[in-house]
Protein backbone atom coordinates (compact mmCIF):
# COMPACT_ATOMS: atom_id res chain seq x y z
CA UNK A 1 0.00 0.00 0.00
CA UNK A 2 1.31 3.43 -0.90
CA UNK A 3 2.06 5.83 1.93
CA UNK A 4 -0.34 8.35 0.39
CA UNK A 5 -3.23 5.83 0.55
CA UNK A 6 -2.34 4.91 4.11
CA UNK A 7 -2.32 8.57 5.07
CA UNK A 8 -5.78 9.07 3.49
CA UNK A 9 -7.22 6.15 5.47
CA UNK A 10 -5.73 7.39 8.73
CA UNK A 11 -7.00 10.91 8.04
CA UNK A 12 -10.56 9.68 7.38
CA UNK A 13 -10.42 7.56 10.51
CA UNK A 14 -9.32 10.61 12.49
CA UNK A 15 -12.24 12.60 11.10
CA UNK A 16 -14.72 9.84 11.97
CA UNK A 17 -13.38 9.52 15.48
CA UNK A 18 -13.43 13.24 16.26
CA UNK A 19 -16.45 14.57 14.30
CA UNK A 20 -19.94 14.71 15.74
CA UNK A 21 -22.48 13.99 13.01
CA UNK A 22 -26.03 15.26 13.15
CA UNK A 23 -28.73 12.82 12.11
CA UNK A 24 -29.30 13.27 8.35
CA UNK A 25 -32.75 14.24 6.98
CA UNK A 26 -32.68 11.17 4.73
CA UNK A 27 -32.81 9.03 7.88
CA UNK A 28 -36.55 9.18 7.12
CA UNK A 29 -37.98 7.52 4.00
CA UNK A 30 -40.27 10.47 3.24
CA UNK A 31 -37.14 12.67 3.04
CA UNK A 32 -35.21 10.27 0.82
CA UNK A 33 -32.29 12.03 -0.89
CA UNK A 34 -32.74 12.35 -4.65
CA UNK A 35 -29.84 10.96 -6.70
CA UNK A 36 -29.13 12.31 -10.18
CA UNK A 37 -27.13 10.48 -12.84
CA UNK A 38 -23.57 11.68 -13.18
CA UNK A 39 -23.46 13.11 -9.66
CA UNK A 40 -21.67 11.51 -6.72
CA UNK A 41 -23.11 12.17 -3.26
CA UNK A 42 -21.24 11.77 0.01
CA UNK A 43 -23.58 10.32 2.64
CA UNK A 44 -23.57 8.67 6.07
CA UNK A 45 -25.87 6.78 8.40
CA UNK A 46 -24.30 8.03 11.62
CA UNK A 47 -27.00 8.50 14.23
CA UNK A 48 -29.63 6.90 11.96
CA UNK A 49 -32.48 4.97 13.55
CA UNK A 50 -35.52 3.02 12.41
CA UNK A 51 -39.28 3.31 12.60
CA UNK A 52 -40.70 0.21 14.25
CA UNK A 53 -44.41 -0.36 13.70
CA UNK A 54 -46.47 -2.71 11.49
CA UNK A 55 -46.21 -1.70 7.81
CA UNK A 56 -44.07 1.35 8.60
CA UNK A 57 -41.12 2.27 6.40
CA UNK A 58 -38.63 -0.09 8.11
CA UNK A 59 -40.98 -3.05 8.52
CA UNK A 60 -39.36 -5.19 5.82
CA UNK A 61 -37.17 -8.27 5.62
CA UNK A 62 -35.22 -8.99 2.45
CA UNK A 63 -31.63 -10.10 2.99
CA UNK A 64 -31.52 -7.76 5.98
CA UNK A 65 -33.90 -5.89 8.27
CA UNK A 66 -34.04 -2.14 8.71
CA UNK A 67 -32.43 -1.12 11.98
CA UNK A 68 -30.57 2.15 11.32
CA UNK A 69 -31.65 2.95 7.79
CA UNK A 70 -31.07 5.86 5.48
CA UNK A 71 -33.00 6.36 2.24
CA UNK A 72 -32.30 7.51 -1.30
CA UNK A 73 -34.45 7.69 -4.40
CA UNK A 74 -34.03 8.14 -8.14
CA UNK A 75 -36.26 8.60 -11.16
CA UNK A 76 -35.99 6.58 -14.34
CA UNK A 77 -36.02 8.28 -17.72
CA UNK A 78 -38.75 8.00 -20.36
CA UNK A 79 -37.23 4.78 -21.69
CA UNK A 80 -36.47 2.88 -18.51
CA UNK A 81 -34.11 -0.09 -18.29
CA UNK A 82 -31.16 -1.18 -16.19
CA UNK A 83 -29.72 0.99 -13.41
CA UNK A 84 -26.51 0.57 -11.42
CA UNK A 85 -26.02 2.03 -7.95
CA UNK A 86 -22.35 2.48 -7.09
CA UNK A 87 -21.05 2.47 -3.49
CA UNK A 88 -17.47 3.54 -2.90
CA UNK A 89 -15.05 4.89 -0.29
CA UNK A 90 -16.75 3.11 2.61
CA UNK A 91 -15.28 4.15 5.96
CA UNK A 92 -16.70 2.54 9.13
CA UNK A 93 -16.60 3.98 12.63
CA UNK A 94 -15.38 0.67 14.11
CA UNK A 95 -16.56 1.49 17.60
CA UNK A 96 -16.47 -1.16 20.31
CA UNK A 97 -19.20 -3.70 19.57
CA UNK A 98 -20.24 -2.02 16.31
CA UNK A 99 -20.90 -3.91 13.09
CA UNK A 100 -18.61 -3.34 10.10
CA UNK A 101 -20.73 -4.26 7.11
CA UNK A 102 -23.06 -2.25 4.90
CA UNK A 103 -26.45 -3.55 3.78
CA UNK A 104 -28.41 -2.17 0.79
CA UNK A 105 -31.13 -2.88 -1.75
CA UNK A 106 -33.18 -1.12 -4.46
CA UNK A 107 -36.95 -1.18 -3.92
CA UNK A 108 -39.97 -0.54 -6.09
CA UNK A 109 -42.92 0.81 -4.16
CA UNK A 110 -46.25 2.06 -5.55
CA UNK A 111 -46.95 3.47 -2.07
CA UNK A 112 -43.73 5.15 -0.98
CA UNK A 113 -42.59 4.35 2.55
CA UNK A 114 -45.37 1.78 3.10
CA UNK A 115 -43.48 -1.45 3.69
CA UNK A 116 -46.20 -3.81 2.44
CA UNK A 117 -45.85 -2.28 -1.06
CA UNK A 118 -42.09 -2.90 -1.37
CA UNK A 119 -40.67 -5.25 -3.95
CA UNK A 120 -36.98 -5.98 -4.42
CA UNK A 121 -35.70 -4.98 -7.89
CA UNK A 122 -31.95 -5.41 -7.38
CA UNK A 123 -29.50 -7.77 -5.77
CA UNK A 124 -29.75 -7.54 -1.99
CA UNK A 125 -26.48 -7.27 -0.11
CA UNK A 126 -25.83 -7.55 3.62
CA UNK A 127 -22.09 -7.98 4.03
CA UNK A 128 -20.32 -5.27 2.06
CA UNK A 129 -17.12 -3.76 3.43
CA UNK A 130 -15.66 -2.21 0.25
CA UNK A 131 -16.76 -0.84 -3.11
CA UNK A 132 -19.76 -2.64 -4.67
CA UNK A 133 -22.65 -2.20 -7.11
CA UNK A 134 -26.39 -2.80 -6.86
CA UNK A 135 -27.86 -3.83 -10.22
CA UNK A 136 -31.52 -3.11 -10.88
CA UNK A 137 -32.81 -4.62 -14.15
CA UNK A 138 -35.60 -3.60 -16.55
CA UNK A 139 -36.95 -0.74 -14.49
CA UNK A 140 -40.19 0.93 -15.56
CA UNK A 141 -39.92 4.24 -17.46
CA UNK A 142 -40.68 7.51 -15.64
CA UNK A 143 -40.95 5.85 -12.22
CA UNK A 144 -39.47 6.54 -8.78
CA UNK A 145 -37.41 3.89 -7.01
CA UNK A 146 -35.95 3.84 -3.50
CA UNK A 147 -32.58 2.70 -2.20
CA UNK A 148 -32.43 1.63 1.44
CA UNK A 149 -29.04 1.47 3.17
CA UNK A 150 -28.52 -0.12 6.60
CA UNK A 151 -25.65 -0.92 8.94
CA UNK A 152 -25.23 -4.57 9.97
CA UNK A 153 -25.53 -5.41 13.65
CA UNK A 154 -22.28 -6.13 15.49
CA UNK A 155 -21.92 -7.49 19.00
CA UNK A 156 -23.81 -4.58 20.53
CA UNK A 157 -24.48 -1.91 17.88
CA UNK A 158 -25.23 -1.46 14.21
CA UNK A 159 -22.52 -0.38 11.79
CA UNK A 160 -22.18 3.34 11.11
CA UNK A 161 -20.22 4.66 8.15
CA UNK A 162 -19.67 7.33 5.55
CA UNK A 163 -19.58 6.53 1.83
CA UNK A 164 -20.04 7.83 -1.69
CA UNK A 165 -23.09 6.83 -3.73
CA UNK A 166 -23.87 7.41 -7.43
CA UNK A 167 -26.24 6.05 -10.06
CA UNK A 168 -25.81 5.34 -13.75
CA UNK A 169 -27.15 3.17 -16.52
CA UNK A 170 -29.54 3.36 -19.48
CA UNK A 171 -32.55 3.51 -17.17
CA UNK A 172 -31.58 6.86 -15.63
CA UNK A 173 -29.14 8.53 -18.00
CA UNK A 174 -30.87 11.40 -19.76
CA UNK A 175 -29.96 12.11 -23.37
CA UNK A 176 -31.44 15.54 -24.14
CA UNK A 177 -30.25 17.25 -27.30
CA UNK A 178 -30.57 20.73 -28.76
CA UNK A 179 -29.87 21.78 -32.32
CA UNK A 180 -30.34 25.17 -33.94
CA UNK A 181 -30.76 26.55 -37.43
CA UNK A 182 -31.17 29.95 -39.04
CA UNK A 183 -33.26 31.27 -41.92
CA UNK A 184 -30.01 32.58 -43.42
CA UNK A 185 -26.35 32.56 -42.45
CA UNK A 186 -25.55 35.64 -44.54
CA UNK A 187 -27.66 38.74 -43.86
CA UNK A 188 -27.61 42.48 -44.30
CA UNK A 189 -27.31 44.60 -41.18
CA UNK A 190 -30.82 45.30 -39.87
CA UNK A 191 -32.29 42.28 -41.70
CA UNK A 192 -34.56 40.03 -39.63
CA UNK A 193 -33.12 36.54 -39.07
CA UNK A 194 -35.29 33.69 -37.82
CA UNK A 195 -33.51 31.33 -35.44
CA UNK A 196 -35.03 27.92 -34.74
CA UNK A 197 -34.12 25.49 -31.95
CA UNK A 198 -35.10 21.82 -31.90
CA UNK A 199 -35.00 20.13 -28.49
CA UNK A 200 -35.41 16.40 -27.81
CA UNK A 201 -35.80 14.41 -24.56
CA UNK A 202 -35.83 17.53 -22.41
CA UNK A 203 -38.63 17.46 -19.85
CA UNK A 204 -39.72 20.50 -17.82
CA UNK A 205 -38.26 22.83 -20.41
CA UNK A 206 -37.70 26.47 -19.57
CA UNK A 207 -37.28 29.32 -22.00
CA UNK A 208 -34.67 28.94 -24.70
CA UNK A 209 -31.98 31.59 -24.27
CA UNK A 210 -30.14 32.92 -27.31
CA UNK A 211 -26.59 34.25 -27.41
CA UNK A 212 -24.38 36.02 -29.96
CA UNK A 213 -20.71 35.43 -29.25
CA UNK A 214 -21.73 34.51 -25.71
CA UNK A 215 -23.74 37.69 -25.14
CA UNK A 216 -27.43 37.23 -24.30
CA UNK A 217 -29.70 38.62 -27.05
CA UNK A 218 -33.14 37.33 -26.02
CA UNK A 219 -35.32 34.38 -25.06
CA UNK A 220 -38.21 32.48 -26.58
CA UNK A 221 -40.81 30.26 -24.97
CA UNK A 222 -41.00 28.11 -28.09
CA UNK A 223 -38.29 27.14 -30.55
CA UNK A 224 -38.41 30.30 -32.67
CA UNK A 225 -36.60 33.59 -32.11
CA UNK A 226 -36.50 36.50 -34.58
CA UNK A 227 -33.90 39.25 -34.36
CA UNK A 228 -32.87 42.18 -36.53
CA UNK A 229 -30.33 43.50 -34.02
CA UNK A 230 -27.20 41.76 -35.27
CA UNK A 231 -24.74 44.44 -36.34
CA UNK A 232 -21.65 42.35 -37.03
CA UNK A 233 -20.66 38.81 -37.94
CA UNK A 234 -21.16 36.54 -34.95
CA UNK A 235 -21.72 32.98 -33.73
CA UNK A 236 -25.20 32.11 -32.47
CA UNK A 237 -25.82 29.55 -29.72
CA UNK A 238 -28.88 28.53 -27.73
CA UNK A 239 -29.21 27.28 -24.17
CA UNK A 240 -32.01 25.57 -22.24
CA UNK A 241 -32.44 24.06 -18.79
CA UNK A 242 -33.98 20.59 -18.78
CA UNK A 243 -35.61 18.50 -16.03
CA UNK A 244 -37.23 19.80 -12.90
CA UNK A 245 -35.43 17.64 -10.34
CA UNK A 246 -32.09 16.68 -11.85
CA UNK A 247 -31.53 19.88 -13.78
CA UNK A 248 -29.27 19.80 -16.82
CA UNK A 249 -28.25 22.74 -18.97
CA UNK A 250 -27.98 22.14 -22.72
CA UNK A 251 -25.88 24.39 -24.95
CA UNK A 252 -26.13 24.04 -28.69
CA UNK A 253 -23.34 24.00 -31.20
CA UNK A 254 -22.72 27.43 -32.71
CA UNK A 255 -23.92 28.72 -36.06
CA UNK A 256 -21.75 31.39 -37.69
CA UNK A 257 -23.77 34.31 -39.07
CA UNK A 258 -22.14 36.73 -41.50
CA UNK A 259 -23.51 40.28 -41.35
CA UNK A 260 -22.88 42.48 -44.38
CA UNK A 261 -22.57 46.14 -43.56
CA UNK A 262 -21.10 49.33 -45.00
CA UNK A 263 -21.25 52.96 -43.89
CA UNK A 264 -24.52 54.79 -44.53
CA UNK A 265 -25.14 58.01 -42.63
CA UNK A 266 -28.02 60.38 -43.33
CA UNK A 267 -26.26 63.02 -41.28
CA UNK A 268 -27.53 65.13 -38.40
CA UNK A 269 -31.07 66.27 -37.76
CA UNK A 270 -31.90 69.91 -38.45
CA UNK A 271 -34.33 72.49 -37.12
CA UNK A 272 -35.39 75.28 -39.44
CA UNK A 273 -37.92 78.07 -39.46
CA UNK A 274 -40.79 77.60 -41.88
CA UNK A 275 -39.75 78.80 -45.31
CA UNK A 276 -36.03 78.25 -44.80
CA UNK A 277 -33.92 75.69 -46.67
CA UNK A 278 -31.19 73.39 -45.36
CA UNK A 279 -28.62 71.12 -47.00
CA UNK A 280 -28.65 67.49 -45.85
CA UNK A 281 -25.28 65.94 -44.99
CA UNK A 282 -25.46 62.31 -46.16
CA UNK A 283 -22.49 59.99 -46.68
CA UNK A 284 -21.93 56.40 -47.85
CA UNK A 285 -19.32 54.20 -49.51
CA UNK A 286 -21.88 52.59 -51.82
CA UNK A 287 -22.11 53.78 -55.41
CA UNK A 288 -25.91 53.61 -55.57
CA UNK A 289 -28.02 55.74 -53.26
CA UNK A 290 -31.23 57.74 -53.22
CA UNK A 291 -33.15 60.01 -50.80
CA UNK A 292 -36.86 59.62 -50.08
CA UNK A 293 -39.24 61.35 -50.05
CA UNK A 294 -38.07 63.62 -52.87
CA UNK A 295 -40.72 66.23 -52.06
CA UNK A 296 -39.21 69.70 -51.48
CA UNK A 297 -35.77 68.33 -52.42
CA UNK A 298 -33.67 69.65 -55.30
CA UNK A 299 -31.82 66.40 -56.10
CA UNK A 300 -32.63 63.04 -54.46
CA UNK A 301 -29.54 61.47 -56.10
CA UNK A 302 -27.12 63.83 -54.36
CA UNK A 303 -25.64 63.00 -50.96
CA UNK A 304 -26.14 66.62 -49.96
CA UNK A 305 -29.45 67.76 -51.44
CA UNK A 306 -31.11 71.05 -50.56
CA UNK A 307 -34.52 70.63 -48.89
CA UNK A 308 -37.24 73.15 -48.11
CA UNK A 309 -40.04 71.25 -46.34
CA UNK A 310 -43.22 73.05 -45.36
CA UNK A 311 -43.58 70.82 -42.31
CA UNK A 312 -41.42 68.53 -40.21
CA UNK A 313 -40.19 65.73 -42.47
CA UNK A 314 -38.04 62.61 -42.04
CA UNK A 315 -35.73 61.87 -44.97
CA UNK A 316 -34.34 58.38 -45.68
CA UNK A 317 -31.00 57.75 -47.37
CA UNK A 318 -30.94 54.25 -48.89
CA UNK A 319 -27.65 52.87 -50.23
CA UNK A 320 -27.13 49.68 -52.23
CA UNK A 321 -23.76 47.98 -52.74
CA UNK A 322 -25.15 45.21 -54.94
CA UNK A 323 -25.61 42.80 -52.01
CA UNK A 324 -27.49 44.80 -49.45
CA UNK A 325 -29.61 47.93 -49.22
CA UNK A 326 -29.07 49.85 -45.99
CA UNK A 327 -31.11 52.84 -44.87
CA UNK A 328 -30.40 55.63 -42.43
CA UNK A 329 -32.57 58.65 -41.64
CA UNK A 330 -32.52 62.23 -40.51
CA UNK A 331 -35.34 64.58 -39.53
CA UNK A 332 -35.78 68.21 -40.48
CA UNK A 333 -38.02 69.86 -37.89
CA UNK A 334 -39.92 72.89 -39.16
CA UNK A 335 -40.92 75.45 -36.59
CA UNK A 336 -43.24 78.37 -37.17
CA UNK A 337 -41.68 81.70 -38.06
CA UNK A 338 -43.92 83.28 -35.44
CA UNK A 339 -45.03 82.18 -32.00
CA UNK A 340 -48.63 83.34 -31.74
CA UNK A 341 -50.26 83.00 -28.31
CA UNK A 342 -53.99 82.27 -28.25
CA UNK A 343 -54.86 84.40 -25.21
CA UNK A 344 -53.91 87.57 -23.32
CA UNK A 345 -55.27 89.49 -20.30
CA UNK A 346 -55.62 93.26 -20.86
CA UNK A 347 -56.53 94.16 -17.25
CA UNK A 348 -53.88 96.83 -16.63
CA UNK A 349 -51.79 94.76 -14.22
CA UNK A 350 -48.74 95.16 -16.46
CA UNK A 351 -48.67 91.40 -17.03
CA UNK A 352 -49.71 90.07 -20.43
CA UNK A 353 -51.72 93.23 -21.08
CA UNK A 354 -51.03 93.19 -24.84
CA UNK A 355 -51.07 90.51 -27.51
CA UNK A 356 -47.35 89.77 -27.93
CA UNK A 357 -46.36 87.88 -31.08
CA UNK A 358 -42.82 86.52 -30.84
CA UNK A 359 -40.62 86.73 -33.91
CA UNK A 360 -42.31 89.73 -35.57
CA UNK A 361 -39.05 91.70 -35.48
CA UNK A 362 -37.86 89.60 -38.43
CA UNK A 363 -40.79 90.82 -40.53
CA UNK A 364 -41.04 94.62 -40.50
CA UNK A 365 -43.74 94.61 -43.22
CA UNK A 366 -46.06 92.22 -41.39
CA UNK A 367 -49.77 93.05 -41.62
CA UNK A 368 -52.02 92.02 -38.70
CA UNK A 369 -55.83 92.11 -38.64
CA UNK A 370 -58.29 91.06 -35.90
CA UNK A 371 -62.06 90.55 -36.35
CA UNK A 372 -64.91 89.99 -33.90
CA UNK A 373 -67.39 87.14 -34.17
CA UNK A 374 -69.55 89.12 -36.53
CA UNK A 375 -66.64 89.75 -38.91
CA UNK A 376 -66.19 93.38 -37.94
CA UNK A 377 -62.59 94.60 -38.04
CA UNK A 378 -61.52 95.59 -34.50
CA UNK A 379 -57.75 95.96 -35.00
CA UNK A 380 -55.22 96.27 -37.81
CA UNK A 381 -51.57 97.24 -38.01
CA UNK A 382 -48.83 97.55 -40.65
CA UNK A 383 -45.85 96.27 -38.75
CA UNK A 384 -46.13 95.02 -35.21
CA UNK A 385 -43.52 96.76 -33.11
CA UNK A 386 -44.11 96.75 -29.33
CA UNK A 387 -45.82 100.13 -29.49
CA UNK A 388 -48.26 98.74 -32.05
CA UNK A 389 -49.36 95.66 -30.12
CA UNK A 390 -53.10 95.15 -29.74
CA UNK A 391 -54.26 96.00 -26.22
CA UNK A 392 -57.77 94.55 -26.50
CA UNK A 393 -59.48 97.79 -27.51
CA UNK A 394 -61.18 99.19 -30.59
CA UNK A 395 -60.67 102.91 -31.08
CA UNK A 396 -59.66 103.17 -27.42
CA UNK A 397 -62.75 101.35 -26.15
CA UNK A 398 -62.30 98.10 -24.23
CA UNK A 399 -63.64 95.06 -26.01
CA UNK A 400 -65.44 92.35 -24.09
CA UNK A 401 -63.81 89.10 -23.07
CA UNK A 402 -64.36 86.83 -26.03
CA UNK A 403 -62.63 85.01 -28.88
CA UNK A 404 -61.52 86.97 -31.92
CA UNK A 405 -60.31 85.88 -35.34
CA UNK A 406 -56.93 86.99 -36.65
CA UNK A 407 -55.36 87.11 -40.10
CA UNK A 408 -51.60 87.70 -40.37
CA UNK A 409 -49.81 88.32 -43.66
CA UNK A 410 -46.04 88.07 -43.08
CA UNK A 411 -45.37 89.74 -46.47
CA UNK A 412 -42.20 87.75 -47.10
CA UNK A 413 -41.54 85.66 -50.21
CA UNK A 414 -40.24 82.80 -48.08
CA UNK A 415 -43.54 82.67 -46.16
CA UNK A 416 -46.31 83.03 -48.73
CA UNK A 417 -49.07 81.51 -46.62
CA UNK A 418 -51.37 83.77 -44.61
CA UNK A 419 -51.62 82.76 -40.93
CA UNK A 420 -55.09 82.47 -39.45
CA UNK A 421 -56.45 81.54 -36.04
CA UNK A 422 -58.21 82.67 -32.87
CA UNK A 423 -57.09 84.90 -30.01
CA UNK A 424 -59.07 85.20 -26.75
CA UNK A 425 -59.35 88.20 -24.44
CA UNK A 426 -59.54 87.18 -20.78
CA UNK A 427 -60.46 89.79 -18.20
Amino acid sequence: MKMRDLFSILWCYLILSTTVFAQEPYNVCSDALLLCPGQTVNANNIGANSTFCPNCEDDFSFCFQGENTIWFKFETNTVGGDVQVFFSNLIFQNGVGQGSELQAAVLATPNPCIASSYSLVSNCTNNETGDFVLNAVNLTPSATYFIVVNGAMGATANAEFIFDIAINGPGVVQNPTIGIGASTTVACVGEAITLVATVFDCDAQGNIQWFADGVFIGASSDGTFITDQLTQSTTITAQIDCFENCSETLISAGIPITIISFPVDAGPDFEIIAGESVQLQGSTTASNFVWTPALSMNNPNSLTPLVNPAQTTTYYLTSDNGQCAITDLCTVSVISALEIPNTFTPNNDNVNDTWEILGVEKFPDIYVQVFDRWGQLVFQSNGYAPVKRWDGTKNGRELPASSYYYVIDVRNENYPEVLKGYISIVR
